[in-house]
């Protein structure tokens, strides 16, 4: 039985022989480029979705081309200055009134700024954010250098804020620490009583400053502000009334006095709506000692001679 077995195998390879070489070899070179292909590994494919200048908001103009290679100069050329310690050459890359309004037009106020960020070797990246007025925005994402200093004992984290871009002639002009340039008011709201006089408007990418100089004009005590009446003082942006966030001081006059007060209200630069008035709500011409006192709040706004409300356009 298996003698005959063994003969019909015998038989039928010698019969078959190339057929079966044929599929041996293919079956061969199938198993080899299997193995060869498994070997391989996937290859790496770069993200090159990096778009430094294409903008993150809704902006009415985009960086033009001739500008993009000029900004990144000029902040590699701010950031390169500070890392190095090259701090008057960075200061004059600033704008003449970012180092009025941020710096007190002080090298050693910009110096002790710096000096905070770039205590270490950096990188950076930067992201055109927003275009408005005539600035082109960008946030700048500033980064401890690990290459260099390692994350022995640190924290691996960033610092980023927003610098504006302008164009001054043939040059561009830096501002920093989200500065956004500033505007000469000079607007102006009097009566009997009082003259208010809003002489300038300090602008940052989050919130606004006013610089408000008030003359007490009687021989009485005026408040103005003093934490305790309650909506004392709004900003209209868009027919909504903001308090505001930091007032510099209780704004409290004594007679004939003259004081400036800094009024800081959160608004966004590239807000669409800009704000159109500063109104004064709960004014109080005292006819007594004003103590401040909040339990006598009551007592003492029955005793004023005058409570009213001024609103000074902008």
């Amino acid at each position: 039985m298996l003698l005959k077995l063994r003969l019909k195998i015998r038989n039928f390879i010698k019969k078959h022989k190339n057929k079966i070489i044929i599929i041996l070899v293919i079956w061969a070179v199938v198993i080899v480029i299997n193995y060869i292909l498994g070997q391989q590994k996937d290859p790496i494919v770069l993200n090159t979705t990096y778009s430094p200048h294409e903008v993150l908001l809704k902006s009415d103009k985009e960086v033009p081309d001739t500008l993009q290679t000029k900004i990144e100069d000029l902040i590699d050329d701010y950031i390169n200055k500070c890392t190095n310690k090259d701090f008057s050459g960075a200061f004059a890359l600033l704008t003449d009134d970012c180092k009025k309004n941020v710096f007190d037009d002080s090298l050693d106020n910009f110096q002790r700024y710096a000096e905070e960020i770039f205590q270490t070797k950096k990188r950076y990246s930067i992201q055109n954010y927003s275009n408005y007025g005539d600035y082109y925005i960008y946030n700048v994402k500033i980064l401890d250098d690990i290459l260099a200093t390692g994350l022995t004992n640190q924290t691996y984290a960033y610092y980023e804020e927003k610098m504006a871009i302008k164009e001054n002639g043939d040059n561009l002009q830096l501002c920093v620490n989200d500065y956004m340039g500033y505007d000469e008011l000079k607007k102006t709201g009097e009566d009997e009583y009082l003259k208010i006089r809003i002489e300038e408007r300090i602008k940052y990418y989050n919130y606004e400053t006013y610089v408000v100089r008030i003359t007490n004009k009687t021989d009485k005590v005026a408040v103005l502000y003093d934490h305790i009446a309650g909506n004392e003082i709004s900003g209209i942006v868009a027919e909504e009334g903001r308090s505001p966030s930091i007032v510099s001081e209780n704004i409290i006059l004594q007679p004939n006095e003259t004081k400036t007060f800094r009024l800081t209200f959160q608004k966004f630069y590239d807000e669409s709506n800009q704000m159109s008035q500063i109104s004064f709500n709960k004014i109080r011409i005292m006819t007594d000692q004003y103590t401040g006192n909040e339990i006598e709040e009551e007592e003492q706004i029955n005793k004023a001679e005058k409570i009213y409300s001024i609103s000074v356009s902008l």
